[in-house]
């Protein structure tokens, strides 16, 4: 079975390459597709595209500063952490994801994909085979941490809506496609940190863990997990009224028996 699921992923992969550079004809669903929905036809079937150079998941965060002289994506959902990268709690320090609204940006979100923790995890996912538990690991690096004086300046995340999504999916010709529209699988509000240490060189993290069983039918189906986190109150910046989050990442394991 492992061989099978392995196959195709890898004439998947094929395809998308192919994909990329001949746009398909978006799928058309046999039900009304929701918000959520709409956000992740994109990038559902490991990711697909997400790191194509150039490209910027819009979809995946509800504003973004724009800021004269500075590049357009500058402030972008981009600059999180690459969900595919080995070594997520070694941040890019100097760049950060910073929402674009009025105010303090209550209310404005972010989603990232949710990262199996090894290539175990992930085969059970693919092969419907999670029998246990879940238990998402959410890694936080919060503020801009270019330095301690532009930390200071911005705005931080207080607190803030975890919400965790399953996305069950299939595979075409060409594109993976949803099932039925993504569900939230566990919900919580955390209070995120604010302490800065300068040694070690983490200077500020918060990392929080929410375990909850995937409903029956995602566990009969291939399904990935997003994570969406929106911002419900800041430590207030001595300057500035942006909010921001130098890097976020996701990971995703079974609790299993002792």
């Amino acid at each position: 079975m492992k061989k099978q699921i392995t196959t195709a992923l890898m004439a998947f992969a094929a395809a998308l390459a192919f994909t990329q550079e001949h746009p398909r004809t978006p799928r058309k669903y046999g039900f009304e597709l929701s918000d959520m929905a709409k956000r992740l036809t994109t990038v559902i079937g490991f990711n697909k595209n997400m790191h194509a150079d150039g490209w910027v998941w819009k979809e995946g965060r509800s504003s973004a500063l724009t800021e004269k002289g500075k590049p357009a994506d500058f402030y972008e959902i981009t600059k999180l952490s690459d969900p595919l990268d080995d070594d997520p709690c070694e941040p890019d320090r100097g760049t950060a994801w910073v929402e674009g609204a009025a105010g303090d940006g209550i209310g404005e979100w972010v989603i990232v994909p949710v990262k199996p923790i090894n290539d175990d995890v992930g085969m059970r996912l693919a092969n419907r085979e999670i029998r246990y538990p879940l238990i998402v690991h959410l890694s936080v690096f919060n503020g801009y941490q270019k330095s301690v004086d532009l930390y200071q300046k911005n705005n931080r995340v207080k607190e803030a809506k975890i919400s965790i999504y399953a996305a069950a999916m299939s595979f075409g010709q060409d594109d993976a496609f949803l099932l039925w529209n993504p569900e939230v699988v566990c919900e919580e509000t955390i209070t995120l940190n604010d302490d800065i240490v300068v040694n070690p060189i983490c200077f500020n993290t918060t990392s929080a863990y929410f375990t909850f069983e995937l409903p029956e039918k995602y566990r009969n189906e291939m399904c990935e997990l997003y994570l969406r986190l929106e911002i419900r109150s800041v430590y207030k910046g001595t300057k500035y009224s942006d909010t921001c989050i130098c890097d976020m990442s996701a990971t995703v394991e079974e609790e299993l028996p002792r």
